[in-house]
């Protein structure tokens, strides 16, 4: 699962552990608080190039690790373009995945 807006709570059910359940966030300390993310990484998603997504690396470095599940609770309402997340969120969703918003 990869969580866009991540924080010190995941919205999926509590004890529900994951192999690899990564947070993408702007904040690493709240991150850092919520047990449910094996992996964070911080990055600005209002940060985003026109036709191209969230610009950030270390995002993209993710590309050929596919996710089957896109988390974007209590995310999109803090988007100032949210075209452009759901484009880098697409291009990290396996073919079938699903992507929850």
């Amino acid at each position: 699962v990869l969580e866009f807006g991540a924080a010190e709570n995941s919205y999926l059910p509590d004890g529900l552990k994951l192999d690899r359940h990564v947070g993408v966030g702007a904040n690493k300390k709240l991150m850092e608080e919520n047990s449910a993310l094996t992996e964070s990484m911080v990055v600005d998603l209002n940060n985003v190039v026109e036709e191209e997504g969230v610009d950030s690396d270390e995002l993209k470095s993710l590309g050929a690790e596919k996710f089957d599940t896109i988390l974007m609770a209590n995310t999109i309402d803090f988007l100032t373009q949210p075209r452009e997340v759901f484009r880098s969120a697409w291009a990290l969703l396996k073919p079938g995945g699903s992507m929850i918003v």
